[in-house]
């Protein structure tokens, strides 16, 4: 059973590397690093966030997000990684709720991140447990990839908002449109490439299509589908 988890910003340089170690062995292993440590640095001096989880004074996981001011000042959260065996102890969840604490203490009015639609681990941990609202679709975002985790697949994201302060308001939703994706798009991927692309394509149209009809995400079940409303 797993120590405490103690959550805190990283400044120094020794420090940055533990949370850029995370990274790296999460997307880059031998591929290259996923930020340079000049990079990193200049940010973090200039107030970016960074924070490490920590158990029994190890790295486990680790965070990384900078200030942004459109479509309002935010924090837009570009990196959070937890270690293989660490994970599903809700380090990640507490890492997601420093940020949002950190946030608002600093006085941004959210939190945003990008994430795959297909990965529905992601899509429930963000739709259902943070309660994040999803804002938009962005077909190929990042361009092509060549990390350990999205290597010869297009990087199609979804935008999520979590709010600083306010609560969302409770709205009804006269219709409701499903889109359905595979429990575990990583096993097909590496299956089988062609298959993958072939569901990204059909749930991008989807999505779309649907969004640019005036449908909003309001739910993500357990059949791995996500629901959306108008």
């Amino acid at each position: 059973m797993a120590g405490e988890v103690k959550i805190r910003i990283l400044r120094s340089l020794s420090e940055q590397s533990l949370a850029r170690n995370i990274f790296d062995k999460t997307w880059s292993k031998d591929v290259g690093t996923e930020i340079t440590s000049n990079l990193l640095q200049a940010m973090v001096h200039n107030g970016a966030y960074l924070s490490g989880a920590f158990i029994d004074e190890k790295i486990v996981g680790a965070s990384f997000g900078f200030a942004a001011v459109e479509p309002e000042l935010h924090l837009h959260s570009h990196m959070t990684a937890v270690l293989p065996e660490y994970q599903d102890q809700n380090i990640g969840y507490q890492l997601k709720l420093h940020q949002k604490d950190w946030a608002r203490t600093n006085g941004f009015l959210s939190v945003s991140w990008t994430f795959d639609p297909l990965v529905a681990r992601n899509a429930n941990f963000n739709i259902n447990k943070l309660g994040a609202k999803i804002t938009n679709y962005f077909a190929n975002f990042y361009g092509a990839m060549d990390d350990e985790l999205n290597a010869g697949d297009e990087s199609d994201r979804l935008l999520a908002r979590l709010a600083t302060n306010e609560k969302e308001p409770k709205r009804n939703f006269e219709k409701l449109e499903l889109i359905s994706i595979p429990n575990d798009i990583v096993a097909i991927r590496k299956k089988e490439l062609k298959e993958a692309l072939k569901l990204r394509f059909e749930v991008r149209e989807k999505f779309i299509d649907l969004l640019k009809n005036g449908y909003q995400v309001i739910g993500f079940n357990k059949n791995s589908e996500y629901e959306l409303g108008k």
